[in-house]
């Protein structure tokens, strides 16, 4: 669609909040206008004006996020944003979003909604204060959240009760899950948390949520169910690379051992509180739970991810698999006979329902859209449904709703085309457009490659690898991000520094991603040994991070089912998988983890890329032309040169 031509006033408004001598100068302190994010906010404007859809790439220091809230605010439509990480969440409603209401001389503020296990049930807290035994410890995190309900909290949100893990058993038991709230008939008259958020959220002019709760809503409606979040005018996704693979997660299913074994223990709860004569059903349910623990161990007690076409020989799982589903039948039936008793009762017989319903599907799935696929090792398993694609769905929904849709992410393009991102979401009448980083690459930091490296399935890689960057951690005195492709590389890595290296190794997995940045800011001689999670969304700026190295080219294991699944449904489209997804998915990683060292206008570092294939395939051009344009350097005392 052609866009709709400015007016004059809105250019001199976006100009008055944004340019040279506008109220943002005046009021934050560092803020001086980039051409780049006054070019996109334009574009967002015109955005709005034409209701089309755009996707912006803005590289790292563009300023993206004032160049799409701005004009969206200054449209006085209802806006929607979601991001990929509570960190950016947390940064638009405490911070960014709070002072441009101001700037924009907008009344009301912006309001936060997070998906419902988020929130207290004050229901559910009472039930599981009066009808289960509890340890010592549990019994003082209850008291913990009744004090909290009673004398605190307003919004009911578990971010503000930081004592409370939100892993932690107790929290799953008292929070506002669905299954529970769609039984109970809740309103905020009752002193609920979640519908009071949501009514909120409706009246908001801005709404930021995530996008596993967008794409929740995004599954209700495509099923037909309802929605979770209001409509807008405006809907904004920052982070926009992560969101085809999260919906596919919203799109498809999963049913875990956990899972069913939670139903079975909420199970017995229900029939104690509500059915105390009918002891059958309990029976029935711990009948079904050594029904799932027997599925567990037909498959091996080995870490392993099965195909469907995998687990279509394994005869112990698939018999098996129908003494379960059977047991389950026979459990759903008999709970149906009780749903008069109570809330309780209705509530883990509609979930028993559900989860028949799913393994059904899961077993019968003859759609070629989607996968069938289990992750097993001893003791757990989780079985999923993924579909393949998420166009069809995602494109109906976008439809349906109508509005403006922007999708930025400093990383949506392939060689500056966004042909993949496009066809993943059904977005290909989109306009795109790309604003390049204003940072000085050439002098701001160099791109080592080591020649001479092995081939990364060598078995003595990580330690060469590790070798070869030896002078440099050494030169940096630290201050060094590792990142890696696979856990045991990273752990082989730790291993090795554990006997070599003097300073502070910190390592993904040991606490929490925020305490681990905090202590590689703080600490001496830091090295962070990280895997997918610290590739992206982790700001690290000035002195504190001068070396980042990346072990190899992250590309999906090629034995991993979606891998195999999605391969085979491009070939029979007559693409080639590699090229059309392997390739893309591997660029876009590869861009993000890159973008981990320049973080400001006054960083300097060195990145250095070990695998050899980045010069030794055909393949390796298209990911370097992809990466920011810093001079490459081939020698060690090159690279060292500029870090002294």
């Amino acid at each position: 669609m052609a866009a709709a031509k400015k007016s004059k006033a809105t250019r001199l408004t976006i100009d008055a909040v944004m340019g040279t001598d506008g109220i943002l100068s005046e009021m934050v302190d560092g803020y001086a206008p980039r051409q780049a994010q006054l070019e996109m906010a334009e574009q967002v404007h015109d955005l709005i004006e034409s209701e089309d859809t755009l996707l912006a790439e803005a590289g790292t220091g563009t300023g993206k996020t004032f160049a799409y809230l701005v004009p969206a605010l200054l449209s006085g439509k209802k806006v929607i944003v979601s991001t990929a990480t509570k960190t950016l969440q947390e940064q638009l409603v405490q911070k960014d979003l709070p002072m441009l209401f101001k700037v924009c001389q907008i009344k009301g503020k912006p309001q936060l909604l997070k998906g419902r296990d988020n929130y207290v049930c004050p229901q559910r807290l009472e039930i599981t204060e009066t009808v289960e035994q509890h340890s010592k410890q549990d019994w003082k995190k209850l008291g913990l959240i009744r004090e909290w309900v009673e004398e605190q909290t307003v919004s009911g949100d578990r971010a503000e009760l930081a004592e409370i893990p939100e892993s932690d058993p107790i929290w799953r038991k008292t929070c506002a899950r669905l299954e529970f709230c769609q039984a109970a008939d809740c309103s905020s008259d009752l002193g609920c948390f979640y519908p009071e958020q949501k009514q909120k959220a409706q009246d908001a002019q801005v709404l930021v949520v995530n996008h596993h709760l967008f794409c929740a809503d995004l599954a209700l409606r495509e099923q037909g169910f309802g929605e979770l979040l209001p409509q807008a005018d405006i809907y904004i996704f920052d982070e926009a690379h992560q969101l085809p693979d999260i919906a596919a997660q919203f799109l498809g299913f999963s049913i875990s051992r956990a899972q069913l074994d939670e139903l079975v223990r909420d199970i017995t709860q229900a029939q104690k509180a509500e059915a105390t004569e009918s002891q059958t059903v309990s029976d029935q349910a711990h009948k079904f739970q050594e029904q799932v623990k027997l599925l567990n161990e037909s498959l091996g007690k080995w870490e392993k991810r099965w195909t469907w076409e995998q687990l279509e020989e394994q005869i112990a799982f698939q018999n098996q698999l129908k003494r379960t589903i059977q047991s389950l039948t026979h459990l759903t039936d008999s709970l149906k006979q009780l749903t008069e008793r109570g809330k309780q009762i209705t509530t883990v017989h509609k979930r028993c329902k559900e989860f028949l319903e799913q393994f059904n599907d899961w077993r019968s799935e003859d759609s070629e859209n989607k996968i069938r696929w289990i992750e097993s090792s001893m003791g757990r398993f989780r079985l999923h449904l993924t579909p393949l694609n998420v166009s069809g769905p995602f494109s109906r929904q976008r439809e349906a709703l109508g509005g403006s849709w922007l999708f930025t992410s400093a990383t949506l393009s392939v060689r500056n085309n966004f042909d993949y991102f496009a066809k993943r979401l059904g977005l290909a009448d989109a306009q795109t457009a790309n604003w390049l980083s204003p940072f000085d690459y050439v002098k701001q930091g160099v791109i080592y490659h080591p020649i001479g490296l092995p081939e990364p399935k060598d078995p003595r890689y990580i330690k060469i690898c590790l070798r070869a960057a030896w002078p440099l951690l050494k030169s940096s005195d630290g201050r060094a991000f590792l990142l890696f492709t696979s856990h045991r590389a990273l752990q082989e890595a730790r291993e090795i520094l554990e006997e070599h290296w003097h300073g502070t190794l910190l390592v993904q997995g040991d606490q929490p991603k925020s305490v681990l940045l905090q202590r590689f800011r703080e600490t001496k001689s830091p090295i962070l040994l990280g895997t997918s999670s610290f590739w992206e969304g982790v700001d690290v700026k000035g002195e504190a991070l001068k070396f980042v190295l990346i072990d190899r080219i992250p590309f999906a294991p090629p034995d991993d089912p979606i891998v195999k699944a999605r391969e085979e449904f491009l070939k029979e489209k007559g693409l080639n998988g590699f090229v059309h997804f392997q390739l893309p998915e591997a660029v876009i990683a590869m861009k993000q983890g890159a973008g981990r060292l320049i973080r400001d206008l006054e960083d300097r570092g060195v990145l250095m890329l070990c695998d050899p294939r980045l010069s030794s395939k055909g393949y390796g051009k298209t990911i370097s032309d992809s990466l920011p344009p810093f001079n490459w350097v081939y020698k060690a005392e090159d690279a060292l040169h500029f870090l002294e």
